[in-house]
């Protein structure tokens, strides 16, 4: 994900927003039927390439959804010129923040919280993702321990030109055909 918005130019902070979205779960659905790691919807998915068919739904790829998620937040920052907006255009959808600037004439995230214009539901997700920010920088001050995390997995990528045995892809790689 930091590679990803480093090269996209994503403030690396955003990330905290599939934290909110997911917990970083790529398998998870929610009631709306949003999916993956960063909850796309499959119109919202369409948009950034993340293909969706009976076989194959790219939402749960972490990578794919990663890449458009990055793009997601870059063309929603083009659109408000902030990225406090541009993350509750994420979490409510453009045109939802569109109108609520249109109504009340702020086009100011923060200003917009003061004046009680943001949903219920939805109020406090940007004021989340800062916390999430802010705890993480300091840890300490709110009584976390962080231990040293284990090195990243490298992913290994294999192309096959074949409908593969899944079976006998779990039997050689030791793992079960479950969690392939």
């Amino acid at each position: 994900i930091e590679k990803t918005f480093q090269q996209v130019g994503i403030p690396s902070d955003l990330i905290y927003l599939a934290q909110l979205e997911s917990g970083f779960d790529p398998k998870l659905l929610s009631s709306a039927g949003a999916r993956g790691m960063w909850q796309f919807m499959p119109s919202r998915a369409a948009d950034y390439d993340l293909k969706h068919t009976h076989w194959l739904d790219l939402r749960l790829d972490p990578e794919a959804a990663t890449v458009a998620a990055a793009h997601h937040l870059k063309d929603l920052y083009s659109e408000f010129g902030d990225w406090y907006l541009a993350m509750a255009a994420y979490n409510t959808g453009p045109a939802t923040i569109q109108a609520i600037v249109a109504r009340t004439g702020y086009a100011d995230y923060f200003r917009l919280y003061d004046s009680v214009a943001l949903g219920k539901s939805w109020r406090n997700y940007v004021p989340v993702i800062l916390a999430m920010a802010i705890i993480e920088d300091n840890p300490s001050q709110y009584g976390i321990t962080v231990h040293d995390p284990d090195p990243p997995l490298a992913p290994d990528r294999v192309e096959i030109s074949f409908p593969p045995d899944i079976r006998l892809a779990a039997e050689c790689s030791e793992w079960t055909v479950a969690d392939i």
